[in-house]
């Protein structure tokens, strides 16, 4: 299963306890060489499995370079049988069978710290339903696709919120991460940040929505009524822009039918007294080619299937049947279990909880019907250097122009040349067939970036009242992605992925141990 890692960047007395720790890692550090007297044939060992990671498994033969291990038992995946594998010392670890089901709520506390040992604590853990798990200041989550776990409903909040500074006897949660970060920045002062990190499909953006509805009850503990109503409120406003971020800034992959496709930090404001007061969200990298295309069975982003199943699908001239629009780039318009013509209604009624006016609401989705038009618009060759519109789509630039409300011969010809700027004064270059459609696709993605960015700061408007003191900075960061197919941007995104892992490494484990 996919993992959510959420940390608190702060300064937790936990992180003493991850100075001490011992190297872990699947590779064996030089000076940690494989004691091969408990790697006879026949005995259980861990070994690296190239579909499962550490997994179970016997030895069947020792030629003095390589293990022959087959595997047995454990498969927590869906990807097949384990395989019979040859493997060096460096991917081989031995099992004690005392401590094989060794559940400890901090992974800190193994008896065998090691990644083998580490996965499967994890995996014990998760078949009891227990999917968080603490690396000293570090909770590691594993998505259970279940809201309904009885130790985890919102109903067990209250014994977390009745705990002192620091959560000592409560399992392991994203709310003790949120508690505990909650307490420094009222004890010392300053600012804080919990990064939420892992996977596509992990968890992320639930577990950013945890914690920030956390947030806003332990800021509500103590005080007048009115100032507990002041900041519920403001907790209500931050959580109603989520249908909003997240139906134009997330969309279906093959891994994650709900994957935020930009990144996302939020500065959670609170004022002298610890009171929720505001909210400042600020969003990067928003992955503009699947605005217009999506690899085989993903989807574009959800904001056009809400526009074309929506009940105001007519008024915006999209009629025609919802496979013929470029939402069926990746062959698949429809997600199992989600209603978009639904996720509509909500989606409109939370641009009016966040003060979007009628008027600002409209010409949002005149903007996106705009560009499912265009997109609809085709070109033909005329020669090598240009072309001319197809007549059987004239009429849907009609429509993409009367939705953005813009002069419709002055797009039409802004489909078909560039103006360049010369010595001699201003020269028409005209497209060809291959550059038109590069400038069409380019007007939309350019488009809906900056109407995404509008929506952003209109949603600012509302949450972000400046009157915070101190705020807790929730860091949601891409899900890593690796694809069959992997485009350039997909490559920029994982190197920022990357980056941001590396320096959340460097000043969280090395600075430390410094």
């Amino acid at each position: 299963k996919a993992t959510v890692s959420v940390l608190n960047w702060g300064r937790s007395p936990a992180r003493a306890r991850l100075i001490a720790a011992p190297p872990m890692g699947g590779v064996i550090q030089d000076d940690e060489k494989l004691d091969r007297d408990l790697c006879k044939v026949g005995a259980k060992v861990f070994y690296w499995e190239p579909a499962h990671a550490w997994a179970l498994g016997t030895i069947e033969n020792d030629d003095g370079k390589k293990f022959t291990v087959k595997g047995y038992g454990y498969n927590a995946t869906e990807r097949g049988p384990l395989e019979t594998c040859k493997v060096p010392d460096n991917k081989v670890w031995p099992v004690r069978e005392d401590v094989l089901e060794e559940d400890v709520r901090d992974l800190l506390n193994l008896t065998v710290l090691h990644d083998s040992t580490i996965q499967r604590c994890l995996y014990v853990r998760y078949m009891k339903d227990m999917v968080y798990t603490n690396i000293g200041a570090i909770v590691v989550a594993l998505n259970p696709w279940n809201f309904k776990i009885p130790w985890y409903t919102d109903n067990n909040m209250g014994n977390y919120l009745a705990e002192g500074d620091v959560i000592k006897d409560n399992i392991p949660h994203s709310w003790a991460q949120a508690h505990n970060t909650y307490n420094e920045l009222r004890r010392d002062d300053e600012n804080q940040t919990i990064l939420i990190s892992g996977e596509s499909g992990a968890g992320k953006t639930e577990a950013a929505k945890i914690v920030m509805k956390y947030m806003g009850a332990i800021s509500c503990l103590r005080g007048e009524q009115r100032e507990k109503d002041a900041a519920k409120q403001v907790a209500f406003n931050i959580n109603q822009a989520s249908p909003i971020l997240e139906g134009f800034g997330n969309a279906k992959t093959v891994r994650n039918d709900n994957s935020s496709r930009f990144g996302k930090f939020m500065q959670v404001q609170f004022n002298s007294d610890g009171f929720l007061t505001g909210a400042l969200t600020i969003k990067y990298l928003l992955e503009k080619s699947r605005i217009i295309t999506a690899n085989p069975n993903e989807r574009v982003y959800h904001s056009f299937y809400l526009m074309v199943k929506g009940c105001d699908a007519a008024k915006y001239n999209l009629t025609k049947p919802v496979d013929q629009y470029h939402v069926n780039a990746g062959g698949c318009v429809d997600i199992p279990g989600v209603d978009d013509g639904e996720d509509y209604s909500i989606c409109l009624e939370s641009m009016r909880n966040c003060g979007f006016s009628e008027e600002d609401i409209d010409g949002v989705w005149r903007s996106v019907s705009g560009m499912m038009h265009l997109l609809q618009v085709r070109f033909k060759a005329i020669d090598k250097d240009t072309c001319a519109l197809d007549d059987a789509t004239a009429g849907d630039l009609k429509f993409a122009s009367g939705s953005w409300q813009v002069d419709h011969d002055l797009l039409v010809q802004e489909m078909k040349q560039v103006i360049m700027k010369t010595r001699d004064g201003p020269i028409a270059v005209h497209y060809n067939e291959t550059k038109a459609i590069d400038a069409r696709d380019a007007t939309v993605k350019a488009l809906y970036d900056e109407l995404f960015s509008w929506e952003v700061l209109a949603i600012n408007a509302l949450t972000n009242q400046g009157q915070g003191k101190n705020w807790v900075g929730l860091l949601d960061i891409f899900g890593f992605e690796d694809f069959e197919y992997n485009s350039f941007e997909q490559l920029c995104i994982n190197l920022a992925n990357e980056t941001l892992q590396n320096h959340y490494n460097t000043f969280i484990f090395e600075k430390d141990m410094e």
